[in-house]
């Protein structure tokens, strides 16, 4: 997996040139855009070309959000799932699920967050429907660290910020004019001695 930069300030960077890794389960390739070094989230692109398994995460909630093409319907057991064009969808990473393309290949930002260690927001700029949460943090944690990333069709930007009421004003002028997924990641910060 590529290394996750660690900045304190803003960062932008092309998601299109980041090398292509295969997916969990061999069946494709994902660009990770970011991850957290302690494996609590992380988010990356995946490129899906054609019907089949879709990789599981046990213990992981998920949230994913079609950023080129038509969709991608999700079924298991007991569990359905659509994954509409600039819509987040939220599903637990344990099931065991098929995808179906909608009329064709797909990138699907996808983030992944560890129940109990981290927890996120997620909104797409320009959809009604576009706002949704996923993970938990213990009651009462203190010290928190959220990063914030902002994806567009082409390129992501990354901030960290020390405490959850700084993340607010840093959105930016990307969702001004473009379709943009927003992506809040709050877990526990460090302690270091």
């Amino acid at each position: 997996m590529a290394q996750s930069p660690d900045p304190r300030g803003p960062m932008r960077a092309s998601w299109l040139a980041l090398p292509p890794e295969p997916w969990k389960n061999g069946g494709g390739v994902t660009r990770t855009l970011a991850a957290d070094p302690s494996g609590r989230w992380r988010v990356s692109v995946a490129d899906i070309e054609r019907d089949g398994p879709y990789s599981r995460f046990l213990g992981y909630d998920r949230v994913s959000v079609v950023l080129a093409g038509d969709g991608v319907m999700l079924q298991g057991e007991g569990v359905f799932v659509a994954l509409r064009p600039r819509e987040p969808a939220v599903f637990g990473g344990d099931a065991l699920l098929q995808s179906t393309l909608v009329g064709g290949p797909v990138q699907v930002l996808n983030l992944f967050v560890l129940r109990g260690a981290a927890m996120a927001s997620v909104t797409c700029s320009v959809a009604a429907s576009g706002c949704c949460e996923a993970g938990s943090l213990p009651a009462g944690a203190d010290g928190r660290e959220v990063t914030r990333l902002v994806v567009t069709a082409q390129e992501y930007q990354m901030s960290r910020v020390a405490e959850t009421r700084g993340v607010a004003n840093a959105c930016t002028a990307a969702t001004q004019n473009d379709f943009a997924v927003i992506l809040d990641i709050t877990v526990q910060e460090s302690v270091s001695n």
